[in-house]
C-alpha cells in the first residue's frame, strides 16, 4: 500500500512539474498588461531575457513577438545586405538584426522548453533563415551567433508533436 502511495505521489508531483503549453489567448492577455518601457529593440530584449530567466513564458512571447513584429522587417533587410558575420568594431550597427535574432532564439528556447515543438521549429527556421548573421552580445565581452544550430533543432524537432 505504502509503495503504491509513493507511485501515486511521484507521479501527481511530476505532472506537476511539467511545464503547460501557453495559448495565443494567454499571451494576448498578458501582453495587454506588460510594460513595454520605450519599445526599442534592445528594451524588449533586455526584457525578454528576464522573462526567460523567470521562467514567465507569456511575458517572454508577448515581448518577443513585439520585438519581431516592430523590427522584423529592418533586420531582415540587414541580413540581406551581409555575406557574412560583421566585424566586432561595426556589429552593433546593426541593432535590429541582432535584436530580432537574439529575440528569436530566445523565442525558441522557450517553445523547446514548453515542449511545443512545432512552434520551435517555426522560430529555429525564421532564425537559420532570416537573421543567419545576427549576433548578440555577451556581457562578458563577446558576441555568439544566436542562428548557429538552428538549422539542426529545425531538423531534430520537424516531426515532434
Amino acid at each position: 500500500m505504502r509503495a503504491t502511495l509513493l507511485l501515486l505521489a511521484i507521479a501527481v508531483f511530476c505532472i506537476s512539474c511539467t511545464p503547460a503549453k501557453v495559448t495565443r489567448q494567454d499571451i494576448e492577455a498578458k501582453a495587454e498588461t506588460l510594460d513595454y518601457g520605450d519599445f526599442t529593440s534592445a528594451t524588449l530584449v533586455s526584457k525578454s531575457w528576464q522573462a526567460s530567466a523567470d521562467k514567465k513564458y507569456p511575458d517572454l512571447f508577448a515581448y518577443t513577438q513585439n520585438c519581431v513584429e516592430l523590427y522584423g522587417a529592418e533586420g531582415k533587410k540587414m541580413n540581406a545586405e551581409l555575406s557574412g558575420f560583421e566585424p566586432i568594431s561595426t556589429a552593433a550597427e546593426l541593432w535590429a538584426l541582432n535584436d530580432v535574432g537574439t529575440c528569436l532564439y530566445i523565442m525558441a528556447n522557450a517553445y523547446e522548453d514548453l515542449k511545443m515543438y512545432p512552434e520551435a521549429v517555426e522560430a529555429y527556421a525564421t532564425l537559420a533563415n532570416d537573421y543567419s548573421y545576427a549576433q548578440c552580445w555577451d556581457p562578458k565581452g563577446w558576441f555568439w551567433h544566436p542562428a548557429r544550430g538552428a538549422e539542426a533543432k529545425v531538423k531534430q524537432y520537424k516531426y515532434k508533436k
